[in-house]
């Protein structure tokens, strides 16, 4: 309830333990076990968490529908500031997807290759846009095939264009 079902509050594992009547350590505890479990996911080093889409589910709240203020990726031929901090994101969130559950091997080292293929693109003085977009729908459609992805939709959505 004190994210309003939203996956974006960042909350203190330690203010939900105490509302809950846990002991700062016991909330650390709970935390940690609702973290392996994919519920809730660390999100400052300071204790900050948030909800994930399995936590939602996991307390039969309905899922939120995906935000119309996706960030795109520009149309720029060089990836500017703002673009490379949306890649960097989206990596993020690839990561974690793919951290909890492999499905298929080939189909993770495949991901794990194009994300490579990004962080190397993303060296370059001028990284081109056009290639990291492509490398995103390779991704997404990796994602798709092994699994219902809403990491993958929101791919596409900021790709498109």
């Amino acid at each position: 309830q004190v994210t309003g079902a939203s996956l974006d509050p960042v909350v203190s594992m330690y203010e939900v333990g105490a509302a809950l009547g846990l002991e700062k350590h016991e909330a650390g505890m709970l935390a940690e076990e609702l973290i392996m479990e994919g519920w809730v996911e660390l999100k400052t080093l300071s204790g900050g968490i948030g909800i994930t889409l399995e936590g939602l589910g996991a307390l039969d709240v309905k899922s939120p529908e995906p935000s119309s203020d996706v960030q795109k990726l520009g149309d720029d031929r060089i990836l500017g500031e703002q673009d490379r901090k949306v890649v960097a994101s989206v990596l993020d969130e690839i990561r974690a997807e793919l951290a909890k559950e492999v499905q298929d091997y080939a189909l993770l080292e495949e991901i794990v290759i194009d994300i490579k293929t990004i962080q190397v693109q993303l060296l370059s003085l001028s990284p081109k846009t056009a290639i990291i977009k492509e490398i995103l729908r390779s991704i997404s459609s990796a994602l798709s095939r092994d699994r219902s992805s809403e990491t993958g939709g929101r791919i596409d959505a900021m790709i498109q264009g």
